[in-house]
């Protein structure tokens, strides 16, 4: 009986896995090939707007959540009968969160660049939707401490489904700029209203929710190191984009997210290969030794299957650009072929983040994201007025070469990490001779 509770367990698990899979991929794909339909339409200047806009209010939103995430699901697993309390401090959480990110995201916007009245009005848009995403993310949480993540992924992925056809719509009635702000509120606010009603139908009861402040500080304390490694490695993530438009121009800002376009979309690939491969190979480990190795075999297949996406680029490019975006974003190719390693260093680095985590090492995460931001915020500084987004390409990829290299042997906490790598090398030549590797 035990054996057939775990089976069902097991499998419950996968489908849940595949079911969040399948809304990533969703994203993904529909953001890439409709981003680029957007980036053609809008051209270099308009389109750097445009991705300055999201990725100013993506550095705010990064606080609405306040690390209110994975710690839900454990909590409404482990404490049968305190849905109502938790999903009360979650709701709360979120909620008060997401209105201080859009309002110092407006707030900034207007002190910042308050003369650009489209730049204002973008911002103003894309921030109001921030509550409606923040907002039912408890309820989605709760599907997911059920394993039955199916109803909601499916909601989610028929309405991004929807969104992507409305910009469709919008680039071929080739409407305004503003409208394309407009459509990200309109998507959160169906995705919003389509998780309230699942939770509903499926015997939910926002009636029973409740406020306390103590579970609310409670949860507040235990989200606090992971909004602190979220917001930094937001900070980290856009700080190329934001600088471009406080150093350059928006056209700058546009070559650079179409280039981006096409090599970020391959990074996605790593963390699902690793969310497959972690359960087995990480989390279910015990002997530190046999962790050790098995995330150096997966170092070391990881970095080989990164150079897939970075031979087809280097290739295709020269091609894939001209053909999709057209002639006047010819100068994102050189930005793409600098950008496109990118590729090889997040593949080869994945797996050290689940390692971190397996050993309750999250603090070192941190640092990790902490020296990422410092080291991109100087070298952009350095490289975007001499090279333009060209140079925040290079930023970017050499702030990634000195972290992975020269701080994993610079400081004794993450000793083991630089072991791990050199041992993926070894790891590596033996797969590339056809020898055996030993798994855990």
């Amino acid at each position: 009986m035990l054996s057939s509770i775990k089976n069902k367990i097991n499998s419950a698990s996968i489908k849940s896995m595949l079911w969040l899979v399948s809304e990533k991929i969703i994203r993904m794909f529909s953001g890439v090939i409709v981003g680029l339909w957007i980036a053609r339409y809008l051209g270099p200047s308009q389109y750097g707007m445009y991705t300055f806009a999201l990725a100013w209010v993506s550095l705010f939103n990064a606080i609405a959540w306040f690390g209110v995430g994975e710690n839900v699901i454990r909590n409404l697993v482990r404490e049968e009968g305190s849905e109502g309390e938790l999903m009360g401090a979650a709701f709360a959480i979120r909620l008060f969160g997401s209105i201080l990110a859009g309002v110092l995201a407006i707030a900034g916007i207007l002190i910042t660049h308050g003369n650009d009245l489209l730049l204002v009005k973008l911002v103003i848009f894309m921030s109001l939707a921030i509550p409606f995403s923040e907002m039912p993310a408890g309820i989605f949480l709760f599907f997911q401490s059920k394993l039955d993540v199916a109803k909601p992924v499916m909601a989610q992925n028929i309405i991004r489904i929807l969104a992507a056809i409305f910009r469709i719509i919008l680039v071929i009635g080739a409407f305004e700029l503003i409208w394309f702000g407009f459509a990200i509120l309109i998507e959160s606010v169906l995705i919003c209203a389509s998780l309230f009603l699942l939770y509903k139908i499926y015997g939910g009861k926002i009636s029973t929710w409740r406020y306390r402040l103590s579970s609310i500080v409670l949860m507040l304390r235990q989200g606090a190191p992971i909004a602190l490694a979220s917001l930094v490695g937001s900070l980290s993530a856009r700080t190329d984009q934001l600088m471009l438009g406080w150093f350059t121009n928006f056209s700058q800002v546009g070559m650079y997210s179409a280039a981006l376009r096409f090599s970020e979309i391959w990074w996605s690939f790593a963390p699902i290969i690793m969310n497959s491969l972690s359960p087995k190979y990480i989390f279910n480990i015990e002997n530190e030794a046999v962790l050790k190795q098995n995330i150096s075999n997966i170092m070391a297949y990881l970095f080989l299957l990164s150079f897939i996406p970075v031979v087809g680029v280097l290739v295709l490019g020269q091609y894939a650009i001209p053909f999709l975006l057209g002639e006047q974003y010819a100068d994102a190719l050189p930005i793409l072929y600098v950008h496109v390693f990118m590729a090889i260093l997040i593949f080869f680095d994945a797996p050290t983040g689940q390692y971190l985590l397996a050993q309750q090492r999250q603090k070192q995460m941190i640092w990790k994201s902490f020296f990422l931001l410092l080291v991109n915020f100087m070298l952009n500084y350095l490289f975007i007025p001499l090279w333009g987004a060209l140079g925040a390409a290079i930023a970017t990829l050499c702030s990634y070469v000195l972290m992975q290299v020269v701080l994993y042997r610079m400081l004794p906490i993450f000793k083991d990490l630089a072991d791990m790598q050199n041992q993926a090398f070894v790891v590596m030549l033996r797969i590339i001779r056809g020898k055996s590797i030993v798994w855990g």
